[in-house]
């Protein structure tokens, strides 16, 4: 049948082309290109039209030829049994021509539908490598193409993930139809196809023992491996509910384009990488000039937690820096329940192993998962950032928090940096409160602000009674112990909003927030009982090592002072002199100072800065004229 049909196209084409022969020349008479009919001779036409006749006829009898031949051919055979080896032979002999040109037209005609097959599955491959926004929809337009062209009841893709093959994309087949999502490298025949990078088709595979269920009712399938330069990438499957619905030319066709669909994958996959390392540069550019954009400590650690809060679903994240002088993890700023109840982080568990090791670490709880990455300074570990989520980390999210701790290390270390420095600009160097520079500018800010709230706020002056004897006496040494020793003091017995300064020599201030003049007077009276019942020694430091040499010279000359009695006055003076003999007297006993102090209030003096400190000032005179060691309130007059 198909070779009749051969034949009568065969003959159609040749009657087209005698029908297009007059009507060419029509055309090139009509655009002057010859000359009319009507300047043709006769002997012209009768020409014409006998090579039309020619072109016609020819094919015609030639096809009619062959048939007659082949016929006749037939019939012999039928008539004579006893001559089928020469009805045989004759007919080979004279078909055998014609036979090879109408199979060899017809393998033409079966590549051409598989090219063309071929060309529209790679077109729709290219297509949707250039349209698809993710790997996940390359790997759906692909199943979706090919389940389709190669009319399979199902498709399936799994990829490889580390020594798993897991299913990434399917078509054609509803989710509790899947039995098994993942294999193992050499599991079933999507595991053995991975191992030996070799397709296999399965007309039944139930008759194959290496076949296990991963789709219900799966009675033929196609397993062909996905590589790029022999790296498999993964595993293509198709299949269908009737035994060998899926033949070897579907086979053939599915492992020809499997290198392009695995070229497509990898790019799609590259390109994927390369838009989350885009993605994960910016995040990280913007948390870089967020964290850099302040040198306050508290507010760098706040935008560091905001920061990875933003990319990580925390239960909790705190970032805590170290303290050297308490070894302690102080918290500087947190996120979550759990994080905002704690002051410091123990040194337990991740946090002790992030912290020693200097490696971030991860640990699985009963409530999620705890992950510690250290804070590191050029040359030591200067804090941690802990969190705690419900779900495990992917490694890209884990490495882009690790990534932010740098910039967020160096952030918070210039901020410590720039705390010290601003601290030596606003601190008194030798007792480690405020200076004077500072308590100007503070008292000014605290005056708008208790105005503005209509608050009230107490100046304390207070001055160390007798200073001056301590200091000709004993000497400078001697005196910045003195005045270190009350700092402390000071800064033990005063409450965290009260603000202690140096204003210059032996005389300190102290702004008592929200505080009313009978409140303050409470509270130096208090303080006035501690400092005067203290007992001040000489602390264990260079003047104690020096202090030891001063006693061995003493015992020396007192020796000298026996034996030669008559220059005791001459050894007295020495001593004298040499201001060995107050040294002495100071080692061996323990000595109390008293205060005298005097308080101010700001709603007294109508919010005026400038008669509060001149009135807490009066008021600490009052209490030196008055014997000393005494709190005295300034009571503005009512007359």
């Amino acid at each position: 049948m198909r070779r009749v049909s051969l034949i009568l196209k065969l003959y159609l084409n040749f009657m087209l082309f005698t029908i297009l022969i007059p009507i060419l020349c029509i055309i090139l008479v009509w655009q002057k290109k010859m000359p009319s009919f009507e300047t043709w001779s006769s002997s012209s036409i009768v020409l014409f039209i006998m090579l039309i006749g020619l072109l016609t006829i020819i094919p015609v009898i030639y096809v009619r030829n062959k048939m007659i031949k082949v016929y006749q051919g037939m019939e012999d055979i039928k008539s004579n049994s006893l001559a089928i080896n020469e009805g045989k032979r004759i007919y080979d002999s004279k078909s055998a021509s014609f036979t090879s040109f109408l199979n060899s037209i017809e393998d033409l005609n079966s590549q051409v539908r598989v090219l063309q097959f071929e060309n529209r599955i790679l077109y729709d491959t290219a297509l949707a490598i250039h349209t698809s926004a993710s790997l996940g929809e390359l790997l759906d337009i692909i199943m979706a193409r090919l389940t389709t062209h190669m009319k399979a009841d199902f498709g399936l893709i799994f990829l490889l993930d580390g020594d798993e093959l897991k299913l990434r994309a399917q078509c054609g087949i509803p989710e509790q139809r899947i039995e098994k999502r993942s294999f193992r490298i050499g599991e079933g025949l999507v595991g053995w196809v991975a191992h030996k990078g070799e397709g296999i088709l399965s007309p039944n595979v139930e008759t194959d023992y290496r076949y296990v269920h991963c789709v219900a009712n799966t009675k033929s399938q196609i397993t062909i491996p996905v590589k790029i330069y022999e790296r498999i990438l993964g595993v293509l499957v198709l299949g269908s509910q009737k035994s060998a619905h899926l033949n070897e030319a579907d086979f053939k066709l599915l492992k020809t384009i499997s290198g392009e669909i695995g070229l497509a994958i990898n790019n799609a996959k590259l390109t994927e990488i390369l838009k989350k390392e885009n993605e994960y540069n910016h995040i990280l550019f913007e948390m870089t000039k967020e964290i850099t954009s302040s040198v306050d400590l508290k507010e760098v650690a706040e935008i560091g937690v905001k920061a990875i809060t933003g990319v990580v679903e925390a239960e909790s994240c705190t970032v805590a820096v170290y303290d050297k002088k308490n070894h302690a993890l102080n918290v500087i700023a947190s996120y979550g329940e759990i994080g905002e109840t704690k002051e410091t982080l123990q040194f337990e568990g991740t946090i002790r192993q992030a912290f020693h090791k200097k490696h971030p670490a991860g640990q699985e709880i009963d409530s999620g998962y705890l992950y510690s990455v250290p804070l590191l300074s050029e040359n030591d570990c200067i804090g941690v950032l802990h969190m705690q989520t419900n779900d495990i980390l992917s490694k890209d999210i884990f490495e882009l928090i690790t990534s932010v701790a740098t910039p967020l290390s160096n952030a918070l270390e210039n901020s410590i940096l720039y705390k010290s420095v601003e601290n030596l600009a606003i601190t008194d160097g030798l007792t480690g409160v405020y200076n004077h520079r500072y308590f100007q500018e503070i008292l000014d800010q605290k005056i708008r602000y208790a105005e503005k709230y209509n608050q009230d706020l107490s100046l304390v002056m207070l001055d160390i009674d007798n200073f001056k004897q301590y200091n000709n006496r004993y000497g400078h040494p001697v005196a910045d112990v003195v005045l270190k020793q009350i700092s402390e003091i000071l800064k033990n017995n005063l409450r965290e909003q009260d603000i202690i300064s140096r204003y210059g020599g032996d005389e300190f201030t102290i702004i008592l927030p929200d505080t009313t003049s009978q409140e303050a007077y409470i509270i130096m009276e208090r303080v006035r009982d501690l400092i005067s019942t203290h007992k001040f020694y000489m602390q264990n430091n260079k003047e104690n090592d020096d202090s030891e040499d001063i006693i061995k010279e003493v015992d020396k000359n007192k020796e000298v002072y026996k034996k030669h009695n008559l220059v005791q006055r001459n050894i007295l003076k020495w001593f004298s002199d040499k201001g060995l003999y107050n040294k002495l007297n100071f080692l061996s006993n323990s000595f109390k100072i008293t205060i005298s102090v005097g308080i101010s209030s700001l709603t007294d003096v109508n919010f005026d800065k400038t008669e509060l400190i001149k009135y807490a000032d009066q008021a600490a005179l009052l209490s030196k004229q008055n014997g000393k060691n005494k709190v005295t309130s300034w009571i503005p007059d009512t007359e």
